[in-house]
């Protein structure tokens, strides 16, 4: 389910989002230069062509940073009290990934939502696996 506009009052346990991205090399390549994480299985596509991989993989991070996005859409102005994540297999350059959270729990009296959040890959595997708490004045 996507929905525009949304507000706490349409919210309920169950209810999910999704949302498609697709990371590039020059992705890659510039979370590098930001984070100054310059690993090879990350930034050098020969080097990471030899590995269990078979190509160049985002950072966890990177990944977790386009999860943060995607909740900010959904929910502006939220604050993010906890998070659990793993990073179950590498998403390589050239994928498109699809967001993935899904309602756990709503506390209205405490203004948060306990959420699922994975990144799903083409090939079926999980790029990101977890939770997150957030709080969001919009719930009601």
């Amino acid at each position: 389910m996507n929905k525009r506009n949304l507000t706490g009052k349409d919210l309920k346990t169950g209810d999910v989002f999704e949302t498609e991205r697709c990371f590039s090399q020059e992705d890659f390549n510039d979370f590098a230069a930001l984070s100054g994480d310059n690993n090879p299985i990350h930034v050098d596509p020969e080097f990471a062509a030899k590995t269990h991989f078979g190509a160049t993989v985002a950072h966890g991070m990177l990944l977790y940073t386009g999860l943060k996005g995607f909740l900010q859409n959904l929910f502006p102005g939220s604050v993010q009290l906890s998070h659990q994540m793993m990073f179950p297999s590498g998403t390589t350059a050239g994928e498109t990934v699809r967001y993935r959270i899904e309602i756990i729990s709503l506390e209205p009296e405490a203004k948060t939502i306990k959420i699922k959040v994975q990144i799903l890959r083409p090939c079926g595997n999980l790029g990101l696996d977890g939770e997150t708490l957030i709080k969001w004045e919009g719930l009601s």
